[in-house]
Parts: C-alpha cells; sequence; structure tokens
C-alpha cells in the first residue's frame, strides 16, 4: 500500500439514484454524523486526505466535503468494495441533508415528506419562519410548554393562535430530539443528536432509554435484569435509584433528564422569543408514585414549573377529540411507543374526559423489537464472529440502528436488505461485512410474542374496567410501534374492528399535553376548560407479616382519593413499608418508602392514603400523641431510605418477625 499524500486528493463519485429521497432511503444507513462509507471501486490508501464530491444520476450536487479515509475495503464483487471516510468538513447543505437522513432514521420525518401532521381536527403545524407572526403577538399571556419525554425521542408543543403546534427542536423540519445524553471525551455532556456522535465512537459513555429506569430503585429485580442491556453502567445514585456511571462520576437520572427538558425549553424559546418556564409533562399512565416523582425532579432541575402530570394516554385522547364535540364517546387508546407500552379506556364528552381503566408494561417497547431484529442480523454471521460483535458495545449498537431501520422499512414493505459495512474484524484483522434480507414475515415470527404481551394488558384493561370490546366507539393507535401492520392485525382481531390510522402517532402525546396546559391556563383565567379525571394505574398498599401484600387503594380507583387504615401498634417504634403494584407479594411490586412511628402507648394507629389528582402519594400517621408522616412529594430522606436498610425491632419482635420484613411484626397478623 503506497503512502498517503498529505495534500487532499480530489474525489467526485456519480451514485446510482436519480433523487435525493432516493439517496436517503436507499444509501442512508451508510452515513453517519461523523462520517460515510462510499461504495467504489476507486479506493484511496488508509490516512488519505480527500475532498469528494458526491453526485446524483444527472449530475446534481448532492454532498460536499473533505475527510479522511479511516478503513479500506476491496472486492471484486459489485458494491462491496469502499472506503469508510471520517469527515473533517462539510458544506451546509451537506449538513442538512445528514440532519434528514438521521431524523429519517429514528422515524421523525419520512424521505418524501419531512413533515409532521397534526391529529383532527387539530390544524396541521404552521411552517416556521415563514410568514408567521411573532409567536407574542399570538400566544395570551403565559404559555404552558406540553413535553412528551419519550424512550427514544422527545418532542414538545405549545397552544398558538387557537391550536396546538409541535416545536421543531433539531431544524426547521425536525420535530423531535433523541432522548439521548453522552460525556464527551473532554467530559461535558452532549445532549440529543449532539450525543449520537460520542455515542457511536463510545457507548458506555451514552445514556439512552433513561425513561425505562427514570424513577426505578438500583437494586429492584427489573432494573437488574435490564442492566446488561444497556450500554452504560448502571448504579445506585445517592437516594437508592437507578443512576448512571460515566467516566467514573456517578449521575442521577433526574439530572439527565432535566438536559433534554432544559435543550427542549430553549428550542421552544427560540421559535417564541419569550421565556417559558411552565410545563405539563407526560408519562406512561403505568408510571409508579416514585417515577412521577422523578419526572417532577428533572423538571424542576430544568428550571420548569410543572403544573401537572399528564398520563400519555389522556394526552393522546385530547389531542384526538379536542373541539371536535364528541358526545360520550368511548375510546381505547394504544400506546406503543419506543419503550413502554400502556392501554387506557377513555370516556370524552366534549372536551371533558374521564379515565375509566388503564395498564401498561413500563419495559415493553419498540427497542425490544429492534433487540430482537438484531439478534436475527447477527446470527446470519458465523459463530465466532458473532461472538466477537457481541462483545464490541460500538459494533453491536451499529447493528441494532440498521434492525431499527430495516424494522421501520417493513411497515410499508415486505423485504428490506440490509448492508452493513465492517460490521466486525475477522481474527486476522480483516473487516467482514454484514449482508442479510429480511422479510416482514421472518420479523412477525420474531415479535409475535411481544405484540400479544399488548394484546394481553389491553385485554386485562377491557376486563378490569368492566367495558366490552363492542362498547368501544374508537380505537387510537400512537407511538412508533404501533405502526407495525401486525399489531393493527392483532388489535383488529382482539377487538373487532379496524383502529384510526389518521392520529398522528409520535406527536400526539405532545399536542394532547399542550392542548390540557393551555386549559390550565384558561381555568386560571376564569373561562371553561378541561375537565380530566384521571384513575390510578396500580394499587397502592403496605407490607405484612410473611411478606404479603395489603392493598389500601385499587387499581382504577378514581382520583384524587383517600383512605384509612388502622393498625394496631405495642409501644415499640413502627415501620410501615409503601409498595405499589398488582403482586401479591410485596417484595415482587415497587418500593415506595418507609413510615417510621413510634407511639406512647399501645392502641392503634390510623394511617392515611392520600392521592393526588396527577396519582401523587402522601401518607400520614395518626397515633394517640401527634403525627409521624412521609410524603412522596419531598423525597425527604426518610422516604428515601430503602426496606433493606431499616433497623429491626429490637428483641422479640426481631425474632418474631424475621427475614426481609423484620420489623413489621404483627401490624395485621394475630
Amino acid at each position: 500500500m503506497t503512502a498517503p499524500d498529505a495534500r487532499p486528493v480530489a474525489l467526485r463519485i456519480r451514485l446510482p439514484f436519480a433523487t435525493e429521497e432516493e439517496f436517503v432511503e436507499r444509501y442512508g444507513l451508510n452515513v453517519a454524523r461523523g462520517g460515510i462509507f462510499i461504495a467504489t471501486r476507486a479506493v484511496k490508501p488508509m490516512g488519505t486526505a480527500i475532498a469528494f464530491e458526491l453526485v446524483l444520476q444527472g449530475g446534481e450536487r448532492l454532498m460536499r466535503g473533505e475527510g479522511t479515509v479511516q478503513q479500506v475495503q476491496e472486492d471484486e464483487t459489485p458494491g462491496k468494495s469502499g472506503m469508510l471516510v471520517r469527515f473533517v468538513r462539510l458544506d451546509a447543505r451537506s449538513r442538512a441533508l445528514i440532519d434528514k437522513i438521521l431524523a429519517v432514521r429514528e422515524g421523525v420525518v419520512s424521505p418524501e415528506a419531512p413533515a409532521t401532521q397534526a391529529s383532527p381536527p387539530v390544524p396541521a403545524p404552521a411552517p416556521i419562519g415563514r410568514g408567521l407572526k411573532p409567536a407574542a403577538a399570538l400566544l395570551a399571556d403565559d404559555v404552558v410548554l406540553g413535553i412528551d419525554l419519550g424512550t427514544t425521542t422527545c418532542r414538545a408543543a405549545v397552544w398558538i393562535d387557537g391550536a396546538p403546534q409541535l416545536i421543531p427542536l433539531a431544524g426547521p423540519t425536525v420535530f423531535a430530539l433523541p432522548s439521548l445524553v453522552a460525556l464527551d471525551d473532554k467530559g461535558e455532556l452532549r445532549v440529543g443528536s449532539a450525543a449520537k456522535g460520542v455515542r457511536a465512537k463510545r457507548p458506555e459513555a451514552a445514556v439512552t432509554g433513561l425513561k425505562r429506569l427514570l424513577g426505578q430503585r438500583a437494586r429492584s429485580k427489573a432494573v437488574q435484569q435490564l442492566q446488561p442491556r444497556f450500554p452504560f453502567k448502571v448504579v445506585a445514585d445517592p437516594d437508592g435509584d437507578a443512576g448512571a456511571e460515566l467516566a467514573g462520576r456517578v449521575w442521577s437520572l433526574p439530572e439527565l433528564a432535566a438536559l433534554l427538558l432544559k435543550e427542549i425549553k430553549n428550542s421552544a424559546q427560540n421559535m417564541l422569543e419569550r421565556e417559558l418556564k411552565r410545563a405539563v409533562l407526560c408519562v406512561p399512565a403505568w408510571y409508579s408514585d416514585h417515577q412521577r416523582g422523578a419526572v417532577l425532579e428533572a423538571g424542576r432541575l430544568a428550571g420548569l414549573d410543572v403544573l401537572r402530570i399528564l398520563n400519555e394516554p389522556s394526552a393522546v385522547a385530547l389531542a384526538f377529540g379536542y373541539g371536535r364535540g364528541l358526545a360520550r364517546k368511548r375510546l381505547l387508546v394504544y400506546d406503543l411507543g419506543g419503550g413502554t407500552f400502556d392501554a387506557s379506556v377513555v370516556e370524552m364528552t366534549g372536551d371533558d374526559l374521564e379515565v375509566v381503566s388503564t395498564g401498561g408494561d413500563n419495559f415493553l417497547g419498540g427497542i425490544d423489537f429492534d433487540e430482537r431484529v438484531a439478534d436475527a442480523l447477527a446470527g446470519t454471521l458465523p459463530d465466532p464472529l458473532r461472538l466477537r460483535l457481541e462483545e464490541s458495545r460500538v459494533s453491536w449498537e451499529r447493528v441494532r440502528d440498521a434492525a431499527e431501520v430495516a424494522k421501520i422499512a417493513l411497515s410499508d414493505q415486505d423485504t428490506a436488505s440490509v448492508h452493513l459495512p465492517f460490521a466486525v474484524t475477522d481474527e486476522g484483522g480483516a473487516p467482514v461485512d454484514l449482508r442479510a434480507t429480511v422479510t416482514r414475515a421472518q420479523i412477525e415470527q420474531l415479535t409475535a410474542d411481544l405484540v400479544e404481551r399488548t394484546c394481553e394488558v389491553t385485554r386485562i384493561v377491557l376486563e378490569v374496567g368492566r367495558v366490552n370490546a363492542a362498547a368501544l366507539d374508537e380505537v387510537l393507535l400512537v407511538g412508533g410501534q404501533s405502526r407495525a401492520p401486525l399489531v393493527r392485525q392483532r388489535l383488529q382481531a382482539l377487538l373487532g374492528r379496524p383502529p384510526r390510522t389518521d392520529v398522528d402517532p409520535q406527536g400526539a402525546v405532545a399536542l394532547g399535553a399542550a392542548i390540557f396546559g393551555h386549559s390550565l391556563v384558561q381555568r386560571e383565567r376564569g373561562k371553561a376548560g378541561v375537565s380530566l379525571s384521571e384513575v390510578l394505574s396500580a394499587p397502592i398498599g403496605v407490607a405484612v407479616k410473611g411478606g404479603g401484600f395489603l392493598r389500601v387503594l385499587e387499581r382504577n380507583t378514581r382520583l384524587p382519593a383517600e383512605k384509612t387504615l388502622t393498625i394496631p401498634v405495642t409501644d415499640r417504634p413502627v415501620e410501615v413499608a409503601v409498595f405499589q403494584g398488582t403482586n401479591p407479594r410485596a417484595d415482587e411490586n415497587e418500593y415506595l418508602g418507609a413510615l417510621h412511628a413510634r407511639v406512647d402507648k399501645p392502641g392503634e394507629l390510623l394511617l392515611r392514603f392520600a392521592v393526588s389528582a396527577d396519582g401523587r402519594l402522601e401518607v400520614e400517621a395518626v397515633g394517640r400523641k401527634g403525627t409521624a408522616s412521609f410524603s412522596t412529594a419531598d423525597a425527604s430522606d426518610e422516604l428515601r431510605a430503602h426496606l433493606y436498610a431499616t433497623a429491626p425491632l429490637p428483641g422479640e419482635a426481631e425474632a418474631e418477625a424475621g427475614g426481609l420484613f423484620k420489623g413489621l411484626k404483627r401490624l395485621f397478623g394475630r
């Protein structure tokens, strides 16, 4: 191999694509933020500096810039020869094209029409900067951001000139911010698209899918099972919740989520040319009290006054039905997003919403589908190469990205070709491509059980809410994964009616949150607004002798709600562990906190459980003299103390209670 020339080598390549859209769709997988694989037989030596220009079949310029050859592959097979070029500089048009390619890859826009449509009857978002009056002239005195903090992407909207409008978060036509935070090699945190370059080189320095872990206890079974699937190190933060270790420092997930919220807030302020402080934040309906508290903390750290935590299915129903004058319609909202799944039955009369029943799975979403496809792609390689690929975080992330692109393509076509240059190297260090053809039938076979899990949750929601499928007026599908044909087929078979396809699957949550935020402002001014009645997503109760779970507030209890529980006590200290979940075993549910109380004389202790309209819990204990309480809203040290670390009661109580639930002797047993 000859020594590389120090001067840039001019290289002009005519591509076999007639249009930019064709290039984006068919070649976009080979383009990254930091470089491109150029398929050509005229490869240059590694280290060569090149000044390149890529043009379409008709000669129209597509990309132009300078770069350095990082790797080469010479092969007589058509399409296999080429070189990996790392960008040094690009012109503005090329950078915009890369933004578009990445947006298409994330499912934010389509190659043909990179615009976002709102759900009827809400008007489509107006073009920004094209004759639109200054936002301050259109808006009322106060603006509330509606924010969808998603597992894979975030979106936001505001109410403008009589309608909700999505906010551009990465260029004028890109309405999604990747839910990604990364620590670069200079020790600086990067957010969204800027973090993708870090993730491509060092996946362990990038935090993805934080919505799944947000507000989860680090020692919980769910977190322990998920930990190997995250490229970063999941550790306990100072409060015992799941956190992320980056370069030796532990970050709490509310801290990292706050960076995403700040980025959204800044984009909205730039668009509206005014400071924004108020927001409605959306969460999965199945989020526990502790997870909702973590979202509130993220909002606080981002400098936002969070007016309300809104369940995502309720936001979708608002985006669909607000302003339509619906006459008592019963809607099923099926929300299968990037990392979570919710199903809710909502009754909507005019602009008033009443949730009938809700359920979900916080560990089921599009990334689980991607994982199945990625495993199948890796399985096309010989075992030694597959093992090498799986051991490399960088290689595995590239395969998972390719799997997502193929999965999305198969929502509209029957087959998809995957070509991942330099996917792995063999024992001799030679690069090996990953090539495969994936069919829709194969993906459906790989993921059928995941779709069935969503159907089972939906069945339970209908059963618990005593709702017959025939009584549903509409079925609304949202979330990026809901676009899969198998999802629509199975849901239609389950419910006996086709779901609606005219609801924006990715923007509806943010649009609904903006509508609700506007309604809150209207109510503050004494005007009519949306009436929303939510229900408790999962039972709340206490641990009892033997490890059982005594439910105090049942699932689907209408909120706000309050209930008092009376327990017998001695003159010794009392510790009551509070959990939320559906399992009859306390330790299989989510631990919310421990209430510590001392009663002067034997007798009774009254526990008052109060849940707010947006699902926040407060517990107060009242004895013969004085009170002892904890509130999940104030995040006190006493609340955060983990059950496993609490001191057992002395003497007889310790001996008789035993095991995990020491200190809970005879609270309910006789």
